[in-house]
């Protein structure tokens, strides 16, 4: 049965953090959620698929793609800011 509070994205987090303990990680890829184990630590398949019934793929899906877009955002703020540094060095150095 699902939760029946909806579930915060600390606890998303959490999940994704347990996940990755156990060599389990969630990414999207060609607009989809996928879920990679390579070496997984099999002693803790059993919470994690616990979690990921009680979570939803649904929530989960929403969760890594708002991260990979902040991820994204944050990515392309760092190379403008590098353009207007490399910019500004160019311009002092006359």
């Amino acid at each position: 049965m699902a939760y029946s509070e909806p579930m915060t994205d600390a606890h998303v987090a959490e999940f994704l953090d347990l996940a990755r303990s156990a060599n389990v990680t969630f990414d999207i890829t060609n607009d989809r959620l996928h879920m990679r184990m390579i070496n997984p630590i099999w002693t803790m398949w059993s919470p994690i698929r616990h979690l990921l019934d009680e979570i939803g793929h649904e929530r989960i899906e929403a969760f890594v793609r708002r991260e990979a877009a902040a991820r994204d955002a944050v990515e392309n703020w760092n190379a403008v800011s590098v353009d207007r540094l490399n910019a500004a060095a160019e311009v002092m150095r006359g």
